[in-house]
């Protein structure tokens, strides 16, 4: 396949270089430069295609022991053992029924904490967090004590990709191309900036959309702007001049006009988004628009939110132009480019589908199921164009429709849950199992395109419960006499907060503050030493004394943790310093509320979750353990994400690294 992309991208238009930061916007190299470049890597490649194929030859005769030609992996993020195995009952699945029968079925143990960044890092490279440095979405800066992203960050400087991946350890794909395998990965999660392969990569989790956000929406309205906070987007008025409406559109660096003329008799609206004309009515969303800022290249969808009373629009984040990408976001860097020939144009941010703009009722959830499916079809063609071309190797790829869709739509499945209120609960009452049962079709079409000596294994990397309370240890911690804010008092009693009191890291009081919470899968104490303004010396005892406590939380009569640990025992690896000092294991319904993720501090240390995300993983992971289908049969029944990685290797016969710690799962491992 990539002699025929190579040949593809000689006839096609040339990406521009960029640099992205979040909320940086781009600054955007030469592009004439690039593209030249570009022609040139594409020509080498074909003249050096007969080599690589002698090598990779040559290579591939040392796998005496392979007892596959291909290990095809794929990932339904999220999906959850026990409602498999309740659909499975009611004969709803027939086609993970026949693959458990053909092979293997069970439960797979997760990663610590359950969450897709930490344990799509540990299938990648078979080892656990404190190997691979990925611990959570979001981490703190040691500095500024304010949340950034885990797994990635802007490069201070040197050549190169403009960001630096901060997965550790080494994913199985480079091991297989080091021993002459090719290897085709698609949107596996924590795969940005693109790693060298041999063979194709395309990037996911922590792409960013054009603006360098992880995805912002706008949402365009005639009606007066609302007072409050918006996440995740921004919300711009429209002008109104008889029929036509205008506004802009925020890029990186500069905006462009957009106006729509709103014909209400025959109920379509006329776009004009900087020249691109397209024509829309209600309830459906566009094709991918194109639009440029200056040199940076990107495409979005619109949908008619209003078309009777003031009229308003959506628009998906600005996702990045595969087919001129303003920096590298596959490998080689032209196969995003020649995807986009070959399918059209698809989404490419990390998080494609706009989950806050449904949290925040900007898009209901008809808009947010559309949208949901729309992106996984592209990622279907892309999957099985790789099946049908690559004929040895692995092929990898992860659809998220099933992790997002859950999130969003667990709620209907809670009878009882907080989100439920003032919100439909009828109309999609059956789209989870509707979700399964095309995640279903989707494994019998893969099914149909095994050929012999071929090995498929259908996995998630978790799986999924109801989320209807929130959880702010900030608020706790500072109840209890171990976070204090800049205007609580020296001395005496901490006066009670008002209601609705929200507190940023910034306002803390970090000279008092001994312990405090960012991100949602634990804690960290103010070491000094490590953090900035560190105060803590003797971080044993009161590791000691928190976790004694915190084994106990209660929310009225129940307790919220299933398990409280320490972090330098719950983690093994040179990397352990950086994870949480006390880990936090949620029971089921309880989660780290939205405010606490982000480090502030509340009035109160539980909420009910009353957003439309409504279902999560992020609790004890022995209580969300994701799935393990296989072609063949596997003696270990009680198989962990971090033992996939030597299987896929021993499969394909090479000996797991020694640095890997997940043991294959197929009998007579010689690793």
């Amino acid at each position: 396949m990539f002699f025929a992309l190579t040949l593809l991208l000689l006839l096609l238009p040339c990406a521009a270089l960029a640099y992205i930061g979040p909320g940086a916007g781009f600054a955007l190299g030469g592009s004439l430069l690039f593209g030249v470049a570009g022609i040139l890597v594409a020509i080498f490649a074909v003249l050096l295609w007969p080599l690589r194929t002698l090598i990779r030859t040559v290579r591939s005769r040392k796998r005496k022991d392979a007892t596959a030609n291909r290990v095809i992996v794929l990932g339904l993020d999220g999906l959850d053992p026990q409602l498999v195995k309740q659909f499975i009952r009611e004969e709803k699945l027939p086609n993970f029924s026949a693959l458990k029968k053909q092979g293997s079925f069970r439960p797979l143990g997760t990663t610590t904490p359950a969450m897709s960044p930490v344990a799509w890092s540990g299938f990648a490279t078979g080892v656990e967090a404190g190997k691979h440095n990925i611990f959570d979405f979001l981490q703190r800066d040691l500095h500024s004590y304010l949340p950034v992203l885990s797994s990635t960050r802007i490069k201070k400087k040197g050549k190169g990709h403009p960001f630096e991946l901060l997965r550790k350890s080494k994913a199985f794909w480079q091991v297989l191309g080091e021993n002459g395998v090719k290897a085709t990965v698609l949107r596996v999660p924590i795969t940005f900036p693109p790693e060298k392969v041999d063979g194709q990569m395309l990037s996911a989790m922590c792409v960013p959309d054009l603006r360098g956000t992880q995805g912002t929406f706008t949402f365009f309205t005639g009606e007066a702007q609302p007072e409050g906070e918006t996440i995740g987007g921004v919300r711009q008025q429209l002008e109104q001049n008889g029929q036509v409406w205008s506004g802009e559109l925020q890029g990186p660096d500069s905006t462009i006009p957009v106006s729509a003329e709103v014909d209400r008799q025959l109920r379509t609206v006329d776009f004009n988004f900087n020249g691109e004309l397209f024509t829309l009515a209600p309830d459906t969303y566009s094709d991918w628009i194109k639009v440029s800022f200056g040199k940076a290249h990107g495409i979005c969808k619109v949908r008619i939110i209003e078309i009777d009373g003031p009229f308003s629009f959506y628009v998906t984040p600005i996702h990045i132009d595969p087919a001129k990408p303003a920096m590298p976001i596959s490998h080689p860097s032209h196969y995003s480019i020649a995807l986009d020939k070959l399918h059209g144009s698809f989404a490419t941010l990390g998080l494609a589908e706009d989950t806050w703009a449904l949290n925040e009722r900007v898009i209901d959830e008809t808009a947010f199921w559309d949208q949901a499916w729309s992106i996984h079809a592209e990622r279907e063609k892309q999957f099985f164009h790789a099946i049908d071309r690559q004929r040895n190797g692995s092929i990898t790829c992860v659809f998220d429709a099933t992790d997002r869709i859950q999130h969003m739509f667990f709620r209907y499945i809670t009878p009882d849950h907080p989100a439920n209120i003032g919100k439909d609960t009828v109309k999609h009452a059956g789209a989870i199992e509707e979700l399964y049962r095309r995640a279903d079709k989707l494994v019998g079409k893969t099914m149909a395109k095994l050929k012999k000596d071929d090995v498929l294994l259908v996995i998630s990397d978790h799986g999924f419960k109801p989320f209807t309370r929130g959880v702010n240890l900030n608020s706790w911690l500072r109840d209890n006499g171990y976070l204090f804010l800049q205007t609580d008092p020296l001395e005496g009693d901490l006066p009670k907060l008002q209601a609705g009191f929200k507190a940023e890291p910034t306002e803390i009081d970090w000279s008092r503050t001994v312990a405090y919470a960012s991100g949602l899968g634990g804690f960290y104490l103010n070491l000094k030493g490590r953090e900035s303004k560190g105060i803590v010396t003797d971080p044993e005892s009161l590791k000691i004394e928190l976790i004694a406590k915190l084994a106990e939380l209660k929310d009225g009569d129940k307790k919220c943790i299933s398990s409280v640990t320490d972090g330098a025992k719950t983690y093994y690896g040179p990397y352990t310093g950086n994870g949480p000092d006390i880990v936090i294991g949620y029971s089921i319904g309880w989660r780290t509320g939205w405010d606490a993720a982000t480090g502030r501090v509340t009035d109160s240390v539980f909420e009910d979750n009353t957003r439309s995300w409504s279902g999560d993983h992020c609790n004890d992971p022995r209580l969300v353990p994701g799935i393990l289908f296989s072609s063949i049969p596997f003696e270990n029944s009680n198989p962990h994400l971090t033992d996939l990685a030597p299987t896929i290797l021993q499969m394909l016969g090479i000996k797991k690294p020694a640095w890997m710690t997940g043991e294959s799962l197929l009998s007579g491992d010689k690793s």
